[in-house]
């Protein structure tokens, strides 16, 4: 009895790490062209896979948060959605590093049937990591619904700026990633470029690649603290 008062009252060392996810940019993107060009573009949805999700120290050491894949279904109302969380020694946390990744089968084998159901889109085909679905207007054509399938597999490592701490006095902390559409479909220039046209694959999926970022975000009201 002695022993058991004695553990329950011993300073904690542990602290709760959440992650958030937030989506940003106006769903209609216009850049008004000329003749058969793309006018705007509407996004109605948005997903994508990440997997090994890990927090790292300024030593290198790390934290996994998760290995296997998840979809990110990403609100376009532009709500912060905790994606999940886990329990963290004490300690400060400079960069989160996460694959975005074309899923394969036997990778979810082992999740739920509920859980696998989510990632029947991504394993159609060539397999895909990130799929967008909208609306392209064009000056003079009826408007035509598009989804674009990216299949880039990409490494991301976000240092984060201020670290994360977690200790005695700050114990539940939150990073929010951050996904904006806003150059997703636009060249160099800034003009929209037709995401149903095979050639501009290179340049889109390039655009998503750097359009994740990560931030301090302990009160979850989408901006960097």
């Amino acid at each position: 009895f002695a022993w058991g008062c004695s553990e329950s009252t011993s300073p904690a060392t542990d602290g709760r790490f959440a992650l958030s996810t937030l989506y940003t940019t106006q769903t209609v993107l216009a850049k008004t062209q000329g003749g058969l060009a793309v006018d705007s573009l509407i996004i109605s949805r948005a997903r994508l896979v990440v997997r090994d999700i890990k927090f790292k120290s300024p030593g290198g050491d790390s934290m996994n948060f998760r290995t296997s894949p998840l979809v990110l279904e990403l609100s376009l109302a532009g709500a912060v959605q905790e994606i999940g969380f886990t329990t963290v020694p004490f300690g400060t946390y400079s960069r989160i590093e996460f694959d975005v990744h074309r899923v394969e089968a036997p990778e979810i084998a082992s999740l739920p049937a509920a859980d696998q159901a989510v990632f029947a889109d991504f394993l159609a085909g060539e397999k895909y990591s990130i799929i967008v679905n909208g609306t392209v207007y064009r000056t003079g054509l009826a408007p035509t619904a598009f989804t674009y399938r990216s299949k880039v597999d990409a490494k991301q490592k976000i240092d984060m700026n201020p670290a994360m701490v977690v200790d005695q006095g700050t114990s539940n902390v939150n990073a929010t990633l951050v996904v904006s559409s806003a150059n997703w479909f636009k060249n160099v220039s800034g003009v929209l470029v037709d995401p149903t046209d095979t050639n501009n694959e290179g340049v889109i999926d390039e655009n998503m690649k750097a359009s994740i970022k990560v931030y301090k975000d302990n009160n979850r009201d989408g901006s960097k603290d």
